[in-house]
């Protein structure tokens, strides 16, 4: 289970707030109930439970686990990993998400998180380079 205020967690919510900006944004014409999950149960989202269709709330339960199932000391953003745990289909959701809320994401309380992973993103492609 995902330990509230570790960095997994952390993660954890980033993509779950993530999935709930597109969700608002492109599936307006679907019904969002609370999502029910297991980040849930262990407070990691605080007072406020995010509102997801079905297929994100899907998507969103799907990265928490394999975000909870990530055995990488430290866990690395999921975009530069080599070790690619998504199934095709959830990646390919999960790419969606990251390319309508990333952007959106400097002008919220995740910009440090944005600029952290846009580094991160860079230093990588940019090793990727040097290494060939």
């Amino acid at each position: 289970m995902l330990e509230k205020g570790s960095k997994k967690a952390k993660d954890a919510e980033l993509v779950v707030r993530f999935t709930e900006w597109y969700c608002a944004a492109h599936h307006q014409d679907k019904e969002r109930p609370p999502l029910e999950s297991g980040g849930i149960e262990a407070g990691i989202y605080g007072a406020r439970v995010p509102r997801l269709c079905e297929d994100c709330a899907t998507y969103a339960r799907y990265a928490e686990r394999r975000t909870e199932l990530c055995r990488q000391q430290p866990k690395p953003f999921c975009a530069v990993c080599k070790i690619k745990c998504y199934k095709p289909d959830m990646s390919e959701y999960s790419r969606k998400v990251m390319r309508y809320s990333g952007p959106r994401s400097i002008f919220s309380r995740y910009c440090l998180r944005a600029l952290g992973h846009a580094y991160s993103t860079l230093r990588y492609h940019r090793n990727l380079r040097h290494d060939s």
